[in-house]
């Protein structure tokens, strides 16, 4: 119970945060210090913890050393790896000093930066801005400013430890190149969190199956981290299991970046192999609340992480609630077992997933059940006989990897059928009405119970496929430059200037759009043949109307009064400098709308 308190204390401490000095929080403490043996050290530890927590935020709030505008140069060390920004750009989180950055930069400048690895020293030359004080998300990552980058002028090694977990990493990946593109990409982000390689089709069918937390490394990562090594750590005295264990699991955080999720399970197993060690082993939920508390108390920002919320509602679900569904369940425990441990763990998460993203596909249920064992062996694989690959090369290396190949096609397979299915989602009250009916068969425990809680489930779920999103008539601007127009069952898509290609096929499938008849790239830059080319992937050969001079794949040029009809859509293209204006009727020109280089429209 001493657990569960101080993590509520935690929590409470980081959420509200308030202006805290020092001494206040050693007062607390020192009072619950001397009250912990009375009846009363319960109701004392939670202001306690709470002031510790709140005095660390306020700390770490103080302590944002914001930059002044002007020019940087100088040696700066990668807080995590480089990746995509915009069509030709690389951002990466730095650290300067004390202070940690965000480093942009572009072309020729971006490709020489897209070559180093978290925890290498990088000398960079541009102009720096403080962010806003009132960006949280930048806050809550530390971040107080950003780096426009105009020269990469020098490299330096990295710390022995970031260079260790960088040779590791690269030796995975070197290991892995016999794989085909999509499933190298599966692989190095289903087993050290890389997920830089992944192709836009593939990460949506991934989230629109509820299969996105595969995508990363998670808590389950460091389960499996610590099966591999259990076989060579039993042969050592307590003492010395622990800390070969210990050092494990720190080299496994650096190698994935410190992610939340792989912090919070790190943590939880440290405080369960320390306290085995010490002879006072813990359960799992004690050690998920101790290690809450401790991360929150060192970084009270996480609070606000989706990533590290989702890890321990996850883990919540699964050490407070499989135990009782498995035990509810027949079958063989090989099926029982994982088939509860998913269930728990989305019933957890669901409340957060609706909030945050919407509701959650009813697909996900059944594509964890399928999908997860998979995605287990591949990591175990990968941290076995992925590294031997890497050791080998060449054919060797072919060989050992054809059990990855077959796993992956497998959850590759069991992704894209789930994105497929008919967009049936669960709302709040769906989940609301799901979740009570599995308490009230997991409370009676009778024969009875169990069975109008399956009709129950089997009522909702039902609803939910019949109720399914289609597209509503008319034109609708679906954000991120994205606009469609939709007549009956066809829609035709309007580009202009997109986010992120993942992005755009996100917002297509939750409005509902099955195949569009025809894409319009207003400007036909290159973040409209990006998302061109993933909405070829996705759907197959598409009409493409671009404008002169457009740099769009297959994409037709079109001038002004042209018209073009996509499936009942009548098109009319009124201008194209600087850039496209349309016109768009359907039912015969009944309704009508335009749609200009702002993406906006008027009926």
């Amino acid at each position: 119970m001493k657990a569960h308190v101080a993590m509520a204390g935690a929590l409470a401490g980081a959420w509200v945060a308030p202006s805290t000095p020092l001494w206040v929080a050693v007062a607390a403490m020192a009072v619950w210090g001397l009250g912990r043996r009375s009846r009363w050290s319960w109701f004392l530890l939670v202001p306690a913890i709470f002031l510790v927590t709140s005095a660390s935020a306020t700390r770490a709030t103080a302590g944002l050393d914001f930059p002044d505008a002007g020019e940087f140069d100088g040696w700066v060390t990668l807080v995590d790896d480089p990746r995509a920004s915009g069509p030709i750009g690389v951002r990466v989180t730095v650290r300067a000093g004390d202070r940690r950055l965000i480093a942009t930069a572009h072309g020729a400048v971006g490709g020489r930066l897209d070559d180093a690895l978290a925890g290498e020293r990088v000398r960079l030359a541009g102009t720096v801005r403080p962010v806003g004080r009132d960006d949280v998300r930048s806050i809550r990552r530390h971040v107080v400013g950003r780096i426009t980058v105009a020269e990469v002028p020098g490299f330096a090694e990295a710390a022995p430890v970031a260079a260790g977990a960088n040779i590791v990493r690269r030796a995975l990946a070197d290991g892995a190149s016999s794989l085909s593109r999509v499933d190298h990409a599966l692989f190095l982000g289903m087993v050290i969190g890389d997920d830089r390689g992944q192709d836009a089709v593939t990460a949506d069918d991934f989230r629109a199956a509820g299969l996105g937390h595969l995508l990363v490394v998670s808590g389950q990562n460091v389960a499996f981290v610590l099966a591999v090594a259990m076989p060579v750590a039993g042969r050592f005295r307590p003492g010395g299991r622990a800390l070969l264990l210990l050092v494990l699991l720190g080299l496994f955080a650096v190698m994935t970046r410190f992610e939340p999720s792989v912090l919070r399970a790190t943590v939880m197993a440290g405080v369960a192999i320390g306290s085995s060690a010490l002879g006072r082993p813990t359960d799992g939920r004690a050690g998920l609340s101790w290690a809450v508390t401790a991360l929150l108390v060192i970084d009270p920002f996480l609070v606000g992480v989706v990533a590290f919320q989702l890890s321990a509602a996850a883990t919540a679900g699964i050490v407070w609630m499989s135990g009782p569904i498995a035990a509810r369940l027949p079958g063989p425990a090989w099926l029982r077992v994982p088939v509860a441990t998913t269930v728990a763990a989305q019933l957890a998460v669901s409340p957060l997933l609706i909030a945050i993203f919407g509701p959650m596909p009813l697909a996900s249920l059944p594509a964890n059940v399928l999908a997860g064992p998979a995605s287990g062996a591949v990591m175990i694989w990968g941290c076995t006989a992925g590294l031997l690959a890497g050791l080998l090369g060449g054919t060797a290396a072919t060989v050992l990897h054809w059990p990855t190949t077959a796993l992956l096609w497998w959850v590759g397979e069991v992704a894209r059928a789930a994105a497929v299915a008919p967009a049936a989602t669960l709302d709040g009250p769906a989940l609301a009405l799901i979740t009570v009916a599995i308490g009230v068969a997991l409370l009676r425990g009778s024969r009875l119970a169990g069975r109008g809680s399956a009709a129950v489930i089997t009522v909702v779920c039902a609803v939910a496929m019949f109720s399914a999103p289609t597209p509503a008539p008319g034109l609708h601007v679906l954000g991120d430059g994205v606009t469609i127009v939709n007549h009956g069952d066809r829609s035709i898509v309007v580009l202009d200037d997109p986010g992120p290609a993942r992005y755009v096929l996100e917002r297509l499938r939750l409005a509902g759009v099955r195949r569009p008849e025809l894409v319009v790239a207003i400007d036909g830059d290159r973040a409209d043949a990006d998302a061109v080319l993933a909405l070829r992937d996705r759907f197959g050969p598409l009409p493409i109307a671009a404008p002169p001079l457009h740099s769009v794949p297959g994409g037709r040029r079109v001038g002004p009064g042209q018209i073009i009809d996509a499936a009942g859509i009548r098109v009319e293209v009124l201008d194209v400098t600087p850039r496209m204006t349309l016109a768009v009727a359907a039912d015969g020109g009944a309704r009508a709308a335009m749609v200009g280089a702002d993406a906006s429209g008027a009926g």
